[in-house]
């Protein structure tokens, strides 16, 4: 049997399902058919173009309900206000009083084109043993992880002691704002009574070693805005808009730096806050289109993509640019967009977390700690007092 398969059906024994480990050992060679149907699967799933800005999600939402009632799972479409859907899979347990376990992937993947790809990235072909296709990571063969585990289960006439869902969730690649965050909020959701939830992880990049998120930073995108009088280029003594901004941003560049000076074996870059200046705009533009060199413009703008670790809050980071900025009377800032979240984490060693490492670990694989330095769903749920990790079971 699929090794990363077990180590989810093993994970999820750790809180109080059933000790998999020892009742799957030995059943590798009668494997085969089910892993051979996973990599099926996983091909047509990514055949179904899911990319943004326009994914098509009623297609993939049939495809996994199709297999989902054929294999005798229940499934339930949760319609959202955004009009997108979220698919709920359950495979239900015996104890309906038990917090239930929650495995989520999102549908959506960024966009591709056939630049650069060495097969279509929506043809789900084999290449020298590795199918090659948009999602294949992230996070559609993470889904198909999922679903086999749990196919796997009910296969062998196994029932759990508590219920788990598979969730299908819409809207990640572009911030799950029309997603998740509109999910847990439905009384659905709620009624699930969910305890534990998993979703995507980090590739450790090392074959002896798989990572397991436990944190997320949070995003805030800003714009920095500089005013000043218009002025001839020839002028010495001007209040030049261009300059205050330069000046401002030379601060920001020092904090960065400084938190670049921290990265460390036991400090990690989403342990920490990172501040990257993405755009700057600003000239005279003449009636030809070109910039007119000769004139101080009245304007200047510059974005920064923040992102804030979890050891701070939203609030703290913002007084911080706010501080910068006190110097530069001239300047101000709009939020353009963030993330409103901010989980409270405690030690990252949950039930959750324990049960997933043991796991791992019967497989001579160690398990480490993951600090994200983007973020995900994971944060709306961890903002609802759930024991959550990331898990991508690939190294």
């Amino acid at each position: 049997m699929n090794k990363l398969i077990l180590i989810f059906l093993f994970a999820l024994s750790g809180i109080g399902i059933y000790n998999l480990f020892l009742h799957y050992q030995g059943k590798g060679a009668a494997q085969a058919p089910l892993d051979q149907q996973m990599v099926s699967f996983l091909q047509d799933y990514i055949r179904i173009n899911t990319s943004q800005p326009n994914p098509a999600y009623d297609a993939a939402i049939s495809f996994l309900k199709k297999h989902a009632q054929k294999d005798g799972f229940e499934c339930q479409e949760v319609l959202l206000p955004s009009g997108k859907k979220v698919l709920v899979i359950s495979f239900k347990g015996k104890d309906s009083s038990l917090p239930t376990i929650a495995l989520n992937h999102h549908m959506d993947v960024v966009p591709a084109n056939n630049d650069g790809w060495i097969k279509p990235p929506f043809a789900g072909e084999i290449h020298d043993g590795t199918i090659i296709g948009r999602g294949t990571q992230d996070m559609k063969g993470i889904g198909a992880t999922h679903y086999f585990a749990l196919k796997q289960l009910k296969q062998e006439g196994f029932v759990p002691q508590r219920t788990i869902h598979i969730f299908a969730v819409p809207d990640e690649e572009i911030g799950g704002f029309t997603g998740t965050k509109q999910f847990v909020e439905t009384n659905f959701f709620k009624q699930l009574h969910i305890g534990y939830i998993v979703d995507e992880g980090h590739a450790s990049g090392n074959e002896k070693i798989l990572d397991i998120k436990v944190s997320e930073r949070k995003p805030i995108q800003v714009q920095i805005t500089s005013h000043g009088p218009m002025a001839h280029g020839s002028h010495l003594e001007c209040e030049n808009a261009i300059h205050e901004l330069v000046q401002f941003l030379n601060q920001i560049v020092i904090i960065h730096k400084e938190q670049q000076k921290q990265i460390s074996i036991i400090k990690k870059p989403g342990q920490l806050l990172s501040c990257n200046i993405t755009s700057l705009s600003a000239g005279v533009k003449k009636e030809n289109g070109h910039i007119a060199l000769n004139i101080v413009p009245d304007s200047a703008n510059a974005t920064i993509d923040i992102r804030v670790p979890p050891t701070m809050k939203k609030r703290e980071t913002l007084q911080l640019l706010e501080n910068a900025m006190g110097k530069f009377p001239q300047l101000s800032y709009k939020i353009l967009a963030q993330a409103d979240e901010e989980p409270d984490l405690g030690d990252h060693r949950t039930i959750l977390y324990k049960a997933l490492s043991d796991a791992i670990a019967q497989y001579n694989l160690e398990a480490q700690p993951h600090y994200f330095e983007a973020s995900s769903d994971l944060r709306f749920y961890q903002a609802r007092g759930i024991d959550g990790v990331g898990f991508t079971p690939f190294t």
